[in-house]
């Protein structure tokens, strides 16, 4: 008798009739607090609802920083999670432990000041003909970063294989990033013959900016050679924005139409009613990725005070996540230099719920800029069901600012700094003549039904399931319906 693993958390199991299982390779999941999580923590009600249960196969829990236990109690019924370890190369464990035995004999000795580089690299900067040394300590770092995420991937495909009952696993579905999950999910196909989908909530050979670690061509060449693989085999390949979809299209005409946007969506679940109180809060949640500058939010703020000599009784910046540090500089540090440090606050990392709480007690919610014209930061379709303005930071025909169109938000390129400070002085005087915003999704436009819908109709029409006209009803089958006859996205 095969002995199969048992899951670190299995939810109650459901008396509803079900079509099957789904494998989930999803490094990132719940408790995890990681942005990347939350993607299929809602995904995967909305299956539950269409008869899908979800098995899922991430990083083992016990390894991480910080955990969100109350995501866990938002999983549905029937749902098993189980975890497999990060662990580091070697070869890389000898490389920290000597770079910290160096540390401490030169610890008190009098060393040349060493300037800092940048902390990212954009893809036209990137380039063979760096200097040798720099080339060889970056593709030093992506080796070994490859070579770790490789390894994972091999032990998550190995687990998901082993939890595989003929019969009852249906698909295998791969998340990223990290983009590494698709080999894992890749493996998985190849040795079970279930249908594979490729779920890229971001771009992988065609991200736009790297770490300066790991700003080397090596760093694309590996991911075209792994991005390849996986479409080459998959059932289906899932972009998360139209510009997304159709730059895959175009380097893989041959699987054109087995490529389908699916965005990410805002909730059904209740959030926190406003809680405005006098003063105008401008509020973002999140962390300060490597492309996420704030200095053109702050700059237009501070055009905005001076011209409307407000106080920081009046107005407010406030900043919640991993938001101490950009680009290796201190916020605070940034915020002074730009003349607003009166105005901004800098808050920990909270729990979803209390993240949420905060978002409620802002009159604007801000999408700081990113330089990826294919991605769509998580945090706007959350924005979309506060009573808030929304205020997005992205240029013109970019996926952030092709999606908001015409929804009401205020989107504004980060360099138009005079348009920025109009647009905060604009909503500061309708808040102070006692206008209150509405929320930009209140009309439904960027439900996750509807995107999981679309989702879930591909996945079931690559199993060998009859056709959906026959599958089981849901209590939201005509629910649903409604909202594909209504709503039904592009793709």
């Amino acid at each position: 008798m095969v002995m199969r693993p048992r899951p670190i958390f299995e939810s109650p199991a459901s008396a509803r009739p079900s079509l099957g299982r789904l494998l989930l390779i999803a490094y990132n999941f719940p408790p995890d607090q990681e942005i990347g999580a939350l993607r299929w923590q809602k995904l995967a009600r909305h299956a539950a609802e269409r008869g899908w249960m979800v098995d899922v196969v991430t990083r083992d829990p016990a390894e991480l920083e910080s955990r969100d236990e109350t995501r866990l109690a938002d999983l549905p019924a029937g749902t098993r999670i189980y975890g497999v370890p990060f662990r580091p190369l070697l070869i890389e464990r000898l490389e920290v432990a000597v770079w910290r035995s160096l540390r401490r004999h030169l610890r008190g000795r009098t060393r040349p000041a060493v300037t800092g580089g940048a902390a990212s690299v954009t893809r036209h900067e990137i380039s063979w003909r760096d200097p040798p040394l720099r080339h060889l300590l970056r593709a030093n770092h992506v080796l070994l970063h490859y070579g770790a995420f490789h390894r994972w991937a091999r032990h998550a495909a190995h687990l998901a294989v082993r939890l595989f009952e003929p019969g009852l696993h249906r698909a295998v579905i791969s998340t990223g990033p990290p983009h590494m999950s698709h080999e894992a999910g890749r493996r998985v196909a190849h040795a079970t013959g279930l249908p594979f989908i490729v779920d890229m909530r971001d771009p992988w050979s065609m991200a736009h900016r790297l770490d300066a670690q790991m700003a080397s061509p090596l760093w694309f060449a590996l991911a075209e050679h792994f991005q390849d693989r996986a479409v080459v085999q998959a059932s289906l390949v899932v972009a998360n924005t139209e510009p997304l979809r159709l730059a895959l299209r175009d380097r893989y005409p041959e699987a054109r139409e087995r490529i389908i946007t699916v965005m990410n969506g805002s909730d059904e679940e209740p959030v926190p009613p406003s809680q405005l109180g006098h003063r105008f809060v401008a509020a973002f949640a999140g962390d300060i990725y490597i492309d996420r500058d704030p200095r053109p939010l702050f700059r237009g703020a501070a055009r905005a005070v001076s011209d409307l000599q407000l106080t920081p009784e009046q107005f407010a910046i406030s900043l919640l996540g991993g938001v101490e540090q950009y680009a290796g500089e201190p916020v605070r540090e940034i915020a002074r230099e730009e003349g607003v440090d009166a105005f901004v606050s800098l808050l920990p990392r909270r729990p979803r719920r209390q993240a949420l709480e905060f978002l409620a007690g802002a009159a604007m919610l801000v999408s700081l800029p990113q330089d990826s014209d294919m991605a769509i930061p998580g945090k706007i379709f959350e924005y979309a069901q506060f009573n808030a303005w929304l205020l997005a930071l992205a240029r013109r025909g970019s996926a952030t600012e092709l999606v908001l169109r015409g929804s009401g938000a205020d989107v504004i390129d980060p360099e138009d700094v005079e348009g920025l400070a109009a647009i905060f002085k604009k909503r500061y005087q309708q808040f102070r003549d006692g206008v209150r915003p509405t929320a930009i999704g209140a009309d439904g436009r960027f439900s996750r039904r509807t995107q999981a819908q679309r989702l879930l109709d591909a996945i079931h029409r690559c199993t060998d399931l009859p056709p959906l006209s026959t599958a089981p009803a849901t209590p939201n089958a005509e629910h649903d319906a409604a909202r594909a006859k209504s709503s039904t996205p592009r793709g």
